[in-house]
């Protein structure tokens, strides 16, 4: 979840390597100047160049150029911000809005989704999980941020090897980025078609989602994070949805794909290079579902699933929650207002898609663990997880087998 994420290493090389040149020449009796004085004074490359980003802290007013300790006092706020210095979205916006497709008015696919439901499995989300909080952080920008990605690639890599290749085609593919982790796409198609017609190359792709980062508030470079919650829990979720599809056997009529994103906790970067692309090269998107933060239960509390009411495609948000009071009977169902830039769903909004996004409690009540070293597997409840996987199972298979807008 990303309340406010940090950017530090290129600022604080930056910082370290102005402090040496200044102790190798006299100083001068004059103030030095402020971050103010230099963003009055230089162009806005040079301020890149120097290590400021340009930072959106709300839909309403301009973005500001910020250094680091600008960005970890909004952190320390708990100001949520987007980063928005690459102009991702912004340098498309003079583009024709993407198709929005009609959505399902209830879901229709019981017998099929009920059957997948049953094979969910707790002890392998909690085995999943526990590796995957192992690495000491999953910062976008380190070393182990890495090496987690490719342990998610691998293991992603080993579920496709499960499926049919005379039924179903598995893509698993890295988006690079200009830093170390790369996000993860994960695409499922049907070899034959529906009912042996072939599948337009246009067909509208059902997308599931979660963030793969993880972030220290205090030191995200060398800081543990092992962000079993955010967004380990959303990661385990979808991870656990896609193998349950693939290991079924089950064969999609509309594309699937499943991304885990990098760099969300760096102010969304990662969906905003993906959705970019996305919409650049004009991919229909049926719909997509978030996961992010789906493991917490504040203590003696009931179990529940938070509706988001801001950042999300109405229509899409609604049958998402005929999804929850459908595959998960009796469950509590309450609305939250996740705020801005809150995740990576708001990425896809903001380009003009339909999203839809679903949190483990009310936003106010969220996990106190989370960008710290306690964000640990033991406060992780699995039946709550195993709520979220329930929802993304449904979501992709109500999603893709519903093309009554073509």
């Amino acid at each position: 979840m990303f309340r406010v994420a940090l950017l530090c290493c290129a600022t604080a090389a930056t910082a370290a390597a102005a402090a040496l040149d200044a102790r190798s020449v006299p100083q001068s009796p004059l103030r030095q100047p402020s971050p103010a004085d230099t963003r009055a004074t230089l162009s806005d490359n040079a301020l890149r160049h120097q290590g400021f980003r340009l930072i959106a802290t709300n839909e309403h007013a301009p973005p500001v150029w910020m250094h680091a300790g600008d960005i970890l006092n909004l952190y320390q706020t708990e100001t949520r911000f987007i980063d928005v210095t690459d102009q991702d979205l912004e340098s498309l916006v003079a583009m024709p809005s993407p198709t929005k497709f009609a959505i399902p008015n209830k879901p229709r696919h019981l017998p099929i989704v009920n059957s997948l439901l049953k094979d969910i499995s707790i002890p392998l989300m909690t085995e999943w999980l526990t590796k995957f909080t192992s690495f000491k952080t999953r910062y976008y920008q380190s070393p182990s941020g890495l090496a987690s990605a490719e342990w998610l690639f691998e293991q992603a890599s080993s579920i496709a090897q499960k499926a049919d290749p005379e039924k179903l085609k598995i893509t698993v593919s890295k988006f690079e980025h200009d830093w170390a982790q790369f996000s993860i796409i994960v695409r499922l198609d049907s070899v034959n078609g529906t009912r042996g017609v072939p599948i337009p190359d246009d067909e509208p792709v059902v997308i599931i989602s979660a963030h793969q980062d993880s972030t220290n508030q205090w030191n995200p470079w060398w800081g543990a994070a092992p962000g079993a919650d955010d967004d380990g829990s959303g990661s385990c979720t979808i991870f656990e949805a896609y193998r349950v599809l693939v290991e079924s056997g089950f064969v999609p009529s509309r594309p699937i794909e499943f991304h885990w994103y990098s760099a969300e906790e760096a102010g969304l970067l990662g969906s905003q290079k993906v959705v970019a692309k996305y919409k650049s090269n004009g991919i229909n998107v049926a719909g997509v579902f978030h996961a992010d933060m789906t493991g917490y239960t504040p203590e003696n509390a009931q179990e529940v699933i938070a509706v988001s009411t801001d950042n999300v495609d109405e229509v899409l948000e609604d049958f998402v929650r005929s999804l929850i009071e459908v595959y998960n009977s009796g469950v509590k169902i309450i609305e939250t207002e996740c705020g801005y830039g809150c995740s990576d769903h708001a990425s896809w909004t903001k380009a003009g898609y339909r999203a839809s996004f679903t949190f483990e409690t009310a936003f106010k009540s969220s996990s106190p663990y989370i960008h710290s070293t306690n964000d640990v597997v033991e406060h992780i409840t699995f039946t709550h997880v195993e709520k979220f996987t329930r929802i993304a199972i449904a979501f992709a298979v109500e999603m893709s087998y519903d093309r009554s807008s073509l």
